[in-house]
This record gives structure tokens, sequence and C-alpha cells, in this order.
């Protein structure tokens, strides 16, 4: 099963500038009037750092559920996380921009290495900018996946 990468949600990962960019419009209206040329730059950016992730990103960028593990490719490296040493996976959201900011899928992960120790102690976090519905829904794929093929490890 994968799940790849949403424009929407990345799009969303910008929403903290927009925000902060809508509060500076509201005070300082005569600076941005004088300077639009400023104004379309800095609206532009997160269009065009999303359009350049989307570009690049589409059909790299994604999570592909095994029964063995769960891959995260990235645009520069793969990761794979084994079920058997992760830990209970939770949504963790940005508290103020829930609706239109992208969470995280929060986990512990006992690998190899240094990594491998603070991991399982401080967890993995993997952006839930995936599939088409919200963070919650992602999770209950995952997890769903996970109990189908929990009971299969033994099985050839």
């Amino acid at each position: 099963m994968t799940f790849e990468l949403n424009a929407g949600k990345l799009l969303g990962m910008f929403a903290p500038i927009w925000l902060l960019l809508a509060v500076s419009v509201a005070i300082n209206w005569a600076d941005w009037q004088d300077k639009p040329w400023t104004f379309a730059w800095v609206i532009g950016m997160p269009l065009a750092a999303t359009a350049l992730l989307w570009s690049f990103g589409y059909r790299r960028w994604r999570l592909e559920l095994t029964p063995e593990a769960l891959i995260h490719h990235t645009l520069g490296r793969t990761e794979r996380f084994e079920w058997s040493r992760m830990g209970e996976m939770t949504v963790s959201r940005v508290p103020v921009l829930d609706l239109v900011s992208p969470s995280t899928l929060h986990f512990a992960y006992r690998g190899e290495g240094v990594s491998g120790t603070v991991g399982a102690v401080l967890g993995r976090r993997l952006l839930s900018v995936f599939g088409d519905g919200g963070g919650d829904r992602l999770l209950r794929h995952i997890e769903d996946y996970r109990k189908l093929h929990a009971g299969r490890k033994g099985k050839a």
C-alpha cells in the first residue's frame, strides 16, 4: 500500500508564513502598498517552493507499507522502519494551525547505532503530507495495515 505526496498538505506547511504575513499586512498596510513587488515575492515564495517540491517529490516522496515495514521514501534517501522495532504511533499537531498545517506521525523506534538508541527515547517523526485524508485517517490506515499483517510473521 502506498500513500503519495498531497499537494494541498504540502502547501499547508507554509501556513505559519502566511499567517505572519497577514498580521504584517494588517499592521503595516501602507508599507506593503509602497512595495508591491516585495509583497508579491513574499507571497510567491511558498507557492514556488510548493511547486518545486511537488514537481521533484511527486512519486518519489511517499510512504509505502509492506508486511514487514513502513518505508519512507524522501527526495534524498529511503528510510525503512520495521514494524517489530516500532512503538505505538500517534499524531502530533501544531496547536493553533491544526486545520491548515500538516501534523506529524510520531513513534518510538529501536534501530541500530546511536540514532537507534536516541530514537527509542525521542522517537521519530514523519510529516503527514501523504494521502487524501488528515493525519488521523492516515494513522488509521497504517494501524489497520499493521494489524492485518501482524499475525502473518511466522507464515510463508
